[in-house]
């Protein structure tokens, strides 16, 4: 791999060795840019591509923009293409191989294999901006290690049940997911037909039950057989999940964190619940392409996010990434300390483990 390093009279590029292995990565230290010298080319570039879906939604961009601004004292032009991760990342990584590249900060899944795949750029945030911006530093270092200096997390979805509160109440949802497969769940004869299940997912947390053996398959066959008797409404799609639980169409069903809350900010009466032995979480992540149009802006941008664009979304939309300690879900996940954290590894990622699961799975969906 190579980094690129900036100089008075422009961009260079110099030689970085880079071993790297799902899970382990020895990387030497990168040569950083100086903060002076990649504000003053993020001057000269003046914009940037950035493909992520939050920064639309409730004047979050215009509240970045002049937060940057505040912190920086220039505007910088940020042209968004509002795509999700799993629509933005297969875009890129096409376009990418075919030679083009049209983002120069990408919201992404799975970054592991993008930059195995040698499609994304190396950088030194804590390193280049950790003096002037010293809290990004704790999201550098709380990024996973296999992932960390090419990619930082920017979400955190952590999966439970959601509920409607006009509906329903907390207490009458299973306080374990152990009680929750037994039956005590939405397979229980109370819940039928008042509760949604996605049908293009299956929807976390079901498949991801399987991460790591925590659960066999055939367990979690079992637990999603079960729910399917019960009669659930089918919503194709997490979003439509949630917007069915929220405006009352059912009582409760499967859902993340972030759009929860979200919708909550919104006025609706819909809450999260989570259980007390596991947490079901997945990470999001932001990285720079390698070829970006705009490479200094993308990497002034990236640590103004980590800075200060993560409490604003975290504020007015109420996603956030436990790799931030100030993120109000660090704080609520502080209230399951004993509960067992599952996610899926790198390396099941990597091999297809993970999606072979979840397309045995499927069949089991109408």
């Amino acid at each position: 791999m190579r980094a690129w390093i900036p100089k008075p009279a422009g961009w260079i590029v110099g030689a970085c060795t880079v071993v790297f292995a799902l899970g382990a990565r020895a990387v030497p230290p990168a040569p950083a840019a100086t903060f002076d010298q990649v504000v003053a080319q993020a001057k000269k570039e003046g914009q940037l591509n950035l493909w992520w879906e939050v920064p639309g939604e409730q004047d979050v961009l215009n509240q970045w923009q002049a937060a940057f601004k505040k912190r920086f004292g220039f505007n910088l032009q940020v042209n968004v293409t509002p795509l999700p991760s799993r629509k933005g990342t297969p875009r890129f990584v096409t376009e990418a191989r075919a030679g083009r590249v049209d983002v120069d900060l990408l919201y992404v899944s799975e970054p592991e294999l993008i930059f195995k795949d040698g499609l994304l750029q190396e950088f030194a945030l804590a390193e280049t901006f950790g003096d002037k911006l010293p809290d990004l530093k704790a999201a550098v270092q709380n990024t996973p290690s296999h992932r960390r200096g090419y990619s930082v997390d920017i979400a955190t979805f952590v999966y439970g049940m959601v509920y409607n509160t006009k509906r329903t109440k907390p207490e009458e949802l299973p306080k374990t997911l152990e009680e929750f497969a037994a039956g005590k769940g939405f397979a229980d004869p109370k819940w039928r037909g008042n509760f949604v299940v996605n049908s293009t997912g299956p929807a976390s947390p079901l498949s991801d039950l399987a991460a790591n053996g925590y659960w066999s398959v055939e367990k979690v066959k079992k637990t999603i057989q079960l729910l399917l008797a019960n009669k659930p409404l089918l919503k194709r799609g997490s979003g439509d999940m949630r917007l069915a639980v929220a405006t009352g169409e059912v009582a409760a069903g499967m859902g993340s964190i972030g759009g929860t809350i979200g919708l909550a900010k919104q006025g609706y009466p819909i809450e999260m619940a989570f259980f007390d032995d596991v947490l079901f979480y997945g990470a999001t992540q932001m990285a720079i392409p390698k070829k970006a149009k705009h490479p200094a802006a993308a990497l002034l941008y990236l640590a103004f996010i980590l800075q200060d664009g993560l409490p604003i979304v975290d504020r007015t939309l109420g996603e956030g990434t436990i790799a931030d300690p100030r993120a109000g879900i660090s704080k609520l996940l502080e209230k399951k300390p004993g509960a067992k954290r599952l996610e899926w590894s790198a390396e099941d990622v990597a091999s297809g483990k993970r999606e072979e699961i979840r397309n045995d799975l499927m069949k089991l969906l109408p």
